[in-house]
């Protein structure tokens, strides 16, 4: 099939009029030659649609402006690739930005290589205090190429990725969820011929209040358990080895990720209670969990604190001492929080 473009960047757009410039202006100035920008607007109510406008008005050349009724960031996302005209794809949040030479990099080794998907690191810019943490888009502890991109807690993001147009085929967004990669991008990687990693954190993943993953924590964010599940059933045409490696990084990353982090960092009570109800929609949606060779050497490569906080999660969870672990949870806060603040006392 012959591409009008080259990359498509698309930017789905909902109530970031705060951030519209810096991320519009950041993908111009790293918009490779003969592509284009896709701004997605979803509905929003504040300025960004002025914004919007205003850039696209400027750039005829290389931006094109929709407004769509709001549909939520999946149905954003499934509406930018039916009207992409890109050979290669990557989305963009709206509240974050990319460094100038991210783009040209990552295509310029993929088609070097012929690779039908690049990557790179991420830098993550914490906006109350200013601070920034490196996330790396593999894990060189894995063997294959693909566990090593698939064993990572970023591993469903879309923004750090430019994939091939063709690996789309027959996948969207489930509409109405969030966590809407989770569903499309381990399926992704698994079709991909190749892989490019560019060991550098050229996309700026802003976290900010208010945001999809920094707002309240509420058992809204149980949809992990949807999307995981549509991942798993995608997955059912692909190599055994293959579907246990999506699994296994499912059930590490999204599922014990949102116990062993936001769960963890609720108020006791609440972790109790939010604690049950996730554990009781895990072992009822994966009878598997449990078993899962991933879930059970879950912290091998990590160091001694980080493993015998996971193993002993595990443990606990897999009893269903859900009050114990409620308990445990409250140690290990209680440990970090003394720990920060000996770190603190150390750098004055």
């Amino acid at each position: 099939m012959d591409y009008n473009k080259t990359l498509s960047v698309i930017i789905p757009v909902y109530n970031t009029e705060r951030y519209l410039k810096r991320c519009l202006d950041s993908a111009l100035a790293a918009l490779p030659g003969n592509s284009e920008i896709l701004i997605i607007n979803d509905g929003s109510p504040d300025q960004s649609e002025i914004i919007a406008l205003k850039y696209s008005e400027d750039f005829p050349t290389k931006i094109r402006y929709f407004h769509k009724t709001n549909g939520g960031l999946s149905d954003a996302k499934n509406y930018g690739l039916n009207h992409a005209e890109g050979e290669y794809i990557i989305f963009l949040d709206s509240d974050d930005y990319v460094e100038p030479d991210m783009y040209n990099e990552i295509l310029n080794e993929m088609i070097q290589t012929g690779a039908q998907l690049g990557i790179c690191d991420i830098n993550c810019e914490y906006e109350i205090d200013g601070s920034s943490v490196i996330s790396c888009c593999y894990n060189p502890n894995r063997g294959s190429a693909f566990f090593q991109i698939m064993d990572t807690p970023l591993v469903a993001a879309s923004w750090n990725k430019i994939i091939h147009r063709s690996l789309f085929e027959g996948l969207d967004y489930p509409t109405g969820l969030n966590n809407e990669d989770v569903a499309v991008t381990p399926i992704i990687l698994a079709r991909a011929n190749r892989f490019v990693i560019v060991k550098k954190p050229m996309y700026k993943y802003v976290q900010r209040p208010g945001s999809i993953q920094n707002s309240k924590f509420s058992n809204k964010r149980f949809v992990i358990i949807d999307t995981t599940n549509i991942a798993i059933k995608r997955a059912a045409d692909l190599p055994i080895h293959i579907q246990k490696q999506i699994k296994g990084s499912l059930y590490i990353h999204q599922i014990l990720g949102v116990l062993l982090y936001p769960i963890r960092n609720q108020s006791f009570f609440r972790r109790y209670s939010m604690i049950k109800e996730f554990m009781g929609k895990v072992n009822s949606s994966f009878s598997d969990f449990f078993q899962n060779r991933y879930v059970v050497d879950n912290g091998l490569i990590d160091n001694r604190k980080h493993r015998i906080f996971k193993r002993l999660s595990v443990m606990l969870l897999k009893r269903k001492l859900y009050l114990v672990t409620s308990i445990f949870f409250e140690f290990v806060n209680l440990a970090e929080k003394v720990n920060a603040q000996i770190v603190k006392k150390g750098h004055k």
